[in-house]
């Protein structure tokens, strides 16, 4: 009996407590599980707007999207970037994203946006407003607490500085092959009279990469590129060398028109088709050619980094052939090897910098200061004329009294 009673005494102790112990571990472990949800939880919320932070800087816009590429939360920058009301349905909480983009640039959206890499990404697209603005999407993604991606996607406006221009469709840079033809039998006939250095204005083109060729004569001294005027980036033939020290070494490939800044391409062209137009009426009524003036531009050679504010003029135009397989002996008979190669109008680009009159102003301003104090301080008595002066007012008043 006794041992009967202490088997059940100790039934209704031992048991309850071994149950109560491990229930306390299960709630020690689902506490401990909590906070650490919640320390990650924290965690996840202080990088997303750390990565927020990060694309505002850089950014005009940024944007939560959900899995399904819907606005997490409304987005008032991008309406105001796209000039939409911010209470639009599609910039409001679980808006569409896809519905802001051009219909064909959706497909490359959706597969930059399953791109697999955590790395972050960038795309070239257009969103839909007036003018299809062009943008920058730069994204990243992440896992939130229910394990779905969230993306974060940060949209910056395309300027036209960072984006090259193309030449205006309306000018066109091809010639008829009678011009063309006429030009060069014109340039032909009076080479064969000139003497060597005015040979040096007929050249030649090539596709390759060599180094340009360098001209000596005339404009040896001058910063002077030939470019092909039937190409559409006038691309660079032969420059001297004067031209070269200061831009630096190119190749026969490269065109003069990607130098030249996005915002001063189209005046570019146009001003030397309006040269090229004006020579080649000169050149066929027989009259004297007077050059249209020259322009300002701003030119980014690859070799400098920057861009530099110059005065472009075109100086000439000439003819030429599309290669440069030519020599001394051939030349003097009169002759070239590639006679039977496609003749070409090739035009002179000389470059001079721009004329500094604020400095002229200064110097002028400062010799007329200079001028006016030099004529106060002639004007103005000298300390010792003055006491000679009034010693020689003194000395009267003695011998009076």
């Amino acid at each position: 009996l006794r041992w009967g009673m202490t088997l059940v005494l100790s039934q209704t102790i031992v048991v309850p407590s071994i149950f109560i112990c491990i229930l306390s571990v299960f709630v020690e472990q689902s506490r401990e599980s909590e906070l650490r949800a919640t320390l990650e939880a924290k965690a996840s919320k202080e990088l997303e707007t750390s990565v927020e932070a990060v694309l505002a800087t850089i950014c005009d816009a940024v944007v939560l999207l959900s899995s399904s590429f819907r606005l997490l939360r409304p987005s008032p920058h991008l309406a105001g970037m796209l000039l939409g009301s911010s209470s639009s349905a599609v910039f409001m909480t679980d808006g569409n994203f896809i519905d802001l983009l051009v219909e064909s640039d959706r497909d490359s959206f959706l597969q930059f946006m399953g791109d697999p890499s955590i790395h972050a990404n960038m795309l070239h697209a257009h969103m839909r407003d007036a003018n299809s603005s062009a943008v920058h999407f730069y994204h990243t993604k992440y896992l939130d607490l229910e394990g779905q991606s969230v993306h974060i996607i940060g949209v910056r406006e395309d300027s036209e500085e960072n984006r090259p221009q193309p030449p205006p469709q309306e000018l066109q840079s091809s010639l008829s092959r009678q011009v063309v033809d006429e030009v060069w039998d014109r340039a032909h006939e009076s080479r064969a009279s000139s003497n060597n250095n005015n040979r040096s204005t007929a050249s030649s083109i090539s596709g390759s990469s060599d180094p340009m060729p360098l001209v000596e004569g005339d404009h040896a001294m001058s910063r002077c590129v030939w470019v092909d005027a039937s190409s559409i980036d006038l691309m660079m033939v032969k420059c001297t060398p004067e031209f070269s020290a200061w831009s630096g070494p190119s190749g026969l490939n490269v065109g003069l028109l990607n130098w030249v800044a996005p915002v001063d391409q189209s005046n570019f062209y146009e001003f030397f088709h309006k040269a090229l137009n004006h020579y080649v009426k000169c050149a066929q009524d027989g009259s004297e050619s007077v050059g249209p003036g020259s322009i300002v531009l701003k030119l980014k050679p690859p070799h400098w980094g920057r861009s530099i504010e110059t005065e472009a003029e075109i100086a000439e135009f000439c003819a030429g052939r599309s290669n440069s397989n030519s020599n001394d002996n051939n030349i003097n008979e009169g002759r070239t090897e590639d006679s039977l190669s496609e003749p070409r109008i090739l035009g002179c680009v000389s470059f001079k910098n721009i004329r500094k009159t604020r400095t002229t102003q200064k110097s002028s301003k400062s010799s007329s200061r200079l001028a006016a104090a030099a004529k106060r301080t002639m004007a103005r008595p000298s300390p010792s004329a003055v006491a000679s002066s009034s010693a020689g007012s003194a000395a009267p008043g003695k011998l009076q009294l």
